[in-house]
């Protein structure tokens, strides 16, 4: 790995943790405190930028709905199901697939998701900045998705 690559996958890696850390710990998700379930993977490849993956849900949503904050090539944040049939049913309105995420559909009823998702175009960029902006999309996820829980 070059020492570029290295450095720059330590800094997005630093940052995850930071998001991740929040979660659990942060002032901005207290009302949600103890009641997290995160999933992580982050890849690694010899000469490659890093992929990370955080996939967030609280233990007393139905299963399947998540939020997902990313780094692949862009920087992310999106809520999603698995399920396109309960998906329609929580939203009243047709499943929109998640575009690059075979068999999700976004759990939101914000418009423009395709291009809303987005933080950071060039995920390698990210810095302190971008990662508070995932902090404030994951927490209005949440907040989105307690709504719309609640609507049932």
């Amino acid at each position: 790995m070059t020492d570029k690559i290295k450095a720059t996958a330590d800094r997005v890696e630093s940052n995850f943790e930071y998001i991740e850390n929040e979660i659990f710990n942060g002032e901005m998700f207290s009302k949600w405190r103890g009641s997290f379930e995160v999933k992580k993977v982050y890849v690694k490849k010899e000469n490659s930028d890093i992929k990370c993956d955080l996939d967030i849900r609280l233990g007393s949503w139905p299963e399947g709905v998540s939020i997902k904050a990313y780094k692949h090539k862009a920087l992310g944040v999106f809520a999603y199901l698995k399920d396109e049939l309960a998906c329609e049913k929580y939203l009243n309105i047709k499943a929109v697939p998640c575009k690059y995420w075979r068999d999700s559909f976004y759990f939101s009823r914000f418009e423009n998701l395709d291009q809303d998702r987005y933080v950071l175009l060039e995920g390698n960029d990210m810095k302190d900045t971008e990662t508070k902006l995932c902090l404030e999309k994951i927490k209005a996820h949440l907040e989105e998705i307690s709504l719309i829980l609640s609507d049932q």
